[in-house]
C-alpha cells in the first residue's frame, strides 16, 4: 500500500479519478478493479470514518485488495496447484497458525499479478494438517514452488537433482525482505492470455487459412 499527498493549491487540479473533492482534508483510497486487465484500472473509495489512527488503519487493511485463495483441505489445494500447473506459475504459499490473512500476502498478491499465485493455509482448519505435513511445516512458514516449467527432466531424477523442491524463505519478515524473495522467484512478465484462448485463437486462424484456400481453389 502506498500513501500519497495532493495540495489542491500547490499541485494543481485534482486528478479526474479522485472525483469531487468538497473540502480538505480529504481521504481517498484507490484500489485495483477484481477483475480488470491491469492494476491501472481503479475503484475509489471515501473514508468517512474518524480521524484516528487505529481507524485510519482499520480502514486502510480492511478495503486492501487481495487475490489470495484461502485453502481449506487437500481437495482445494489440488485445483490450486492444477491452476498453478496450467498457467507455469509459481507456487507462493503462506503457512499460518490463524485464520487471519497476513497484510504482506495481501499487498504481494496485487503487486505481482499474474506473476505468482499465492496461497494461505491455515492450521486451524484440521481439513489443512495434512499440507503442513506435506511440506513439513510446523507454525508460520513462507515456501515458493517453482512452476511446471522447471520440472525435472530424466536426468534430473536420475542423478538426484529435484528441480521442483520448494524454497524457504529465511530472511527478515519485512517488506523489504520479502519483496527480495517475490522478486527473486516470481516470473519476470506476467500470464497475459489463458491457454485455452490461445489455442482457440491459433485453431480459428488456421481454419480461416483453410477456408481461403478452398476459395482461391473454387475461383481458379
Amino acid at each position: 500500500m502506498k500513501i500519497a499527498y495532493w495540495d489542491t493549491e500547490k499541485s494543481g487540479p485534482v486528478p479526474g479519478i479522485l472525483g469531487e473533492i468538497k473540502g480538505t482534508p480529504t481521504i481517498k483510497l484507490l484500489k485495483p478493479k477484481r477483475k480488470a486487465k491491469t492494476n491501472k484500472q481503479k475503484d475509489v473509495v471515501d473514508y468517512n470514518m474518524e480521524r484516528k489512527a487505529d481507524d485510519m488503519s482499520t480502514f486502510a487493511l480492511d478495503l486492501m485488495p487481495s487475490l489470495v485463495e484461502r485453502i481449506n483441505g487437500s481437495e482445494e489445494f489440488d485445483k490450486f496447484k492444477t491452476k498453478a500447473e496450467k498457467y507455469g506459475l509459481p507456487m507462493f504459499l503462506f503457512f499460518c497458525e490463524g485464520r487471519l490473512m497476513n497484510n504482506e500476502a495481501k499487498y504481494f498478491s496485487i503487486e505481482y499479478r499474474r506473476r505468482v499465485l499465492i496461497a494461505h493455509i491455515a492450521y486451524t482448519k484440521k481439513e489443512n494438517k495434512s499440507i503442513f505435513l506435506e511440506y513439513g511445516v510446523r507454525g508460520q512458514a513462507l515456501l515458493v514452488v517453482p512452476p511446471s516449467a522447471t520440472s525435472n527432466t530424466e536426468d534430473d531424477v536420475s542423478e538426484g537433482r529435484d528441480n521442483k523442491q520448494p524454497i524457504a524463505f529465511d530472511g527478515k519478515w519485512n517488506l523489504h525482505g520479502l519483496r527480495k524473495f517475490f522478486t527473486e522467484h516470481a516470473l519476470q512478465s506476467e500470464v497475459k492470455q489463458k491457454p485455452e484462448a490461445s489455442a482457440k485463437m491459433e485453431e480459428k486462424e488456421r481454419g480461416e487459412t483453410v477456408m481461403k484456400e478452398n476459395v482461391v481453389k473454387t475461383e481458379l
